[in-house]
């Protein structure tokens, strides 16, 4: 169902006088469209509560036993989305703060974008052994991780059979102690 759907669904629940819940794997307010469901209800004049999840980030350093800033090596944590609602990487990126060897990059979504998104990065000047990781299904009993670096993660994930919703993590703080 799209959003617009899943928008209406939720106003037809509440004119029902039913109480709606909308369960989201991650933090909905993290790339989870929150905003038009939000606008969607209070615009028919529903009141609504929102309970923060754990974000998909979190839970992929959780998987990796890693976190995601360092004092000595990632100051900084950037989320983005892996693309546009057309589906491509979107253009507008800040591609030298992403390649930013002192930051950790929280890519949501990004199995499909990867191989593009990888590249772009070692344009910029991304180390080729940065330490990538792509955990799939993140603090589910379906939870994976597929390890590499920025440069060899594409060709690893492609070998695998991804199902589930993924968070690639890229950054120094990752790297084994």
């Amino acid at each position: 169902m799209g959003q617009e759907g899943i928008s209406a669904r939720r106003v037809q629940v509440g004119r029902e006088g039913k109480n709606g819940v909308r369960l989201k794997g991650g933090d909905q307010l993290i790339f989870g469209r929150a905003n038009e469901e939000i606008a969607a209800l209070r615009e028919a004049g529903f009141s609504i509560e929102i309970v923060p999840g754990v974000t998909a980030a979190c839970a992929g350093g959780a998987a990796i036993g890693k976190s995601l800033t360092s004092r000595e090596t990632a100051r900084r944590l950037q989320f983005i989305t892996a693309h546009t609602k057309d589906g491509e990487v979107p253009e507008d990126f800040d591609w030298g703060a992403l390649a930013d060897e002192r930051a950790t990059t929280a890519v949501y979504m990004g199995n499909r974008t990867l191989p593009e998104l990888s590249h772009r990065l070692l344009q910029e000047g991304m180390s080729h052994d940065t330490p990538a990781f792509l955990i799939e299904r993140a603090s589910t009993p379906h939870e994976r991780v597929v390890k590499g670096t920025i440069a060899d993660l594409p060709g690893k994930a492609a070998e695998q059979t991804i199902v589930g919703p993924v968070m690639v993590l890229i950054g120094w703080a990752l790297a084994e102690k």
